[in-house]
């Protein structure tokens, strides 16, 4: 088995827990507090420190310190790798406390005022108590894109599922021992920095066994040079990874404008989708991403595009049809999943066409987030924040057109239009810049996909249609519809995929049997 096979299984086994035991945190959130003002309260307080999570757990603090590191390291070994990651460590610490120290200071102020009404005083209280885990997510961001230029991907992938667990247990605690809303919230905010706490500890630890040992060095020494380099990659990418940040910002703070359950709604919306998003997209992002930077350092161009269209093959091959099957399974997933508790069938309803068009863009959030990183990978960071912030443009006009008429589901369609057009532009800027274009490469795939594609619609509506025949319970019969035609449908997509000789094929067999 090839190390890269290695490395994405690592990276997909982990990341499936993760994701599995973050949609059963969200699962009790809702079930807890309902589409309610309370949960929309928390979800959108829970925004901001989730905002840096992105940036630097997935975005720009990764893209910028992996070239870097990496070069640090190969250049100068593990001694000098780690004397720049306590510098650099360190200076981050002391740039996020301050953000927070002054952060608490301005909500402070803002809640003096009378014109904010008791909905946005409410997520402001609880902003300020999730902030200190804005410090805990960044830092533990810096430990895992560390362990991973050392080839280490098992506990960078696995600190997240530590965070759930801590948070889910929180919530267990507070849902038979606390009385009132409010107060399960604050709990909850608790239950955030605790789980931080741990998220950070695990990369740190892997470190450790590493040979890292934490000293406190503030002078930059002899890693001028180095530390300059880094913010040269990090200051353009951190600008576009904020402006795709910023559009889900506008997206919930124009829901939490126009009803109380319109954030919930459109977060249950995203974390499914994200669902297969975070499993196979990121894992691939995840493991192809510094390949492709090897490749580039090397100055082999063929060696680069092979890198890149093997990468995209796979994530066009899974990615599509975990959209079409979200599409059409939305109702049974969304009734087994999250009615329960506060979250009645009037919430599922208004849910299903939002799921729906959030499932439609994440072929296009896919195809955005690999070629953003193929950018970075040849330390081009100036064309996606280009790109990015006409996105984002976009994304603000047509969310405030839209949702003028079709309320929350007007917002969803923004933003599947807006990834459309980011997924287009950068295509367009890769073809222009490096004459890659991302069709070429999955050109061995389109009739055996599309035929794949064609019989899972037919097993997913056929399978509905005989399951409703039986007239069960609605609950049993949207679990028994998830059991049987999700599977069948999977297995019948890659059996077709294989009979047609796909390209690839034989590493995605061996990638998804194990």
């Amino acid at each position: 088995m090839s190390k890269e096979l290695r490395d994405i299984i690592s990276v997909s086994g982990t990341t499936i827990l993760s994701r599995i035991t973050g949609l059963l945190r969200d699962v009790l959130i809702i079930a807890s507090l309902g589409a309610s003002i309370w949960s929309s309260a928390f979800l959108l307080g829970f925004t901001l420190p989730n905002l840096f999570r992105r940036l630097f757990g997935e975005g720009a603090l990764t893209s910028a310190f992996i070239p870097i590191f990496s070069s640090i390291h190969k250049e100068g070994g593990a001694t000098r790798a780690n004397l720049f990651f306590n510098r650099f460590f360190l200076r981050w610490f002391l740039y996020l406390l301050i953000f927070v120290v002054l952060s608490h200071f301005l909500i402070l102020w803002s809640l003096n005022f009378d014109f904010l009404s008791f909905r946005w005083a409410e997520a402001l209280q609880l902003l300020d108590i999730l902030l200190p885990y804005v410090i805990l997510v960044c830092l533990a961001a810096m430990a895992s894109g560390a362990l991973n230029v050392f080839g280490r991907f098992f506990a960078p992938a696995a600190a997240p599922i530590v965070f759930n667990l801590c948070l889910i247990v929180f919530i267990l605690i507070g849902m038979f021992t606390i009385s009132g809303e409010r107060n399960l919230v604050i709990w909850l905010c608790y239950g955030v920095i605790f789980g931080g706490i741990f998220q950070l500890l695990v990369p740190l630890y892997e470190l450790l066994k590493e040979g890292w040992k934490p000293r406190i060095i503030f002078s930059l020494g002899d890693q001028k040079k180095d530390w300059s380099d880094f913010w040269a990659l990090f200051t353009p990418s951190i600008l576009g990874a904020a402006v795709l940040q910023i559009n889900v910002l506008i997206s919930r703070l124009l829901a939490y404008s126009l009803e109380d359950s319109a954030v919930s709604l459109l977060y249950i919306s995203s974390r499914l989708m994200e669902l297969p998003l975070g499993i196979f997209t990121i894992a691939i992002v995840t493991v192809f991403f510094p390949a492709m930077a090897r490749a580039h350092g090397d100055d082999a161009e063929r060696s680069f595009e092979s890198v890149f269209y093997k990468g995209f093959r796979l994530m066009v091959l899974i990615v599509v049809p975990a959209s079409l099957g979200l599409i059409l399974l939305s109702k049974p997933i969304l009734i087994t999943l999250f009615q329960w508790g506060s979250f009645v069938q009037s919430d599922v309803l208004q849910t299903v066409p939002i799921l729906i068009i959030f499932a439609l863009s994440l072929p296009f959030y896919s195809m955005a987030t690999y070629f953003t990183r193929a950018f970075h990978a040849q330390k081009n960071m100036k064309t996606p924040v280009r790109i990015s912030i006409y996105v984002l443009l976009i994304n603000t006009i047509l969310s405030l057109v839209l949702m003028r008429s079709f309320g929350v589901n007007g917002l969803a369609l923004a933003n599947l239009l807006s990834s459309i057009a980011f997924s287009y532009l950068l295509q367009s800027a890769l073809r222009k810049q490096y004459q890659i274009v991302a069709l070429k490469g999955i050109q061995s795939i389109r009739l055996p996909m599309f035929i794949g594609l064609i019989f899972i619609s037919s097993i997913c509506l056929i399978g509905q249609v005989v399951i409703s025949l039986f007239e069960l319970n609605t609950k049993l019969q949207s679990i028994l519809a998830l059991l049987t035609l999700i599977p069948i449908s999977a297995l019948l997509y890659f059996y077709l995929l294989n009979k047609n000789n796909v390209t690839d094929m034989a590493f995605l067999k061996s990638y998804l049997s194990r």
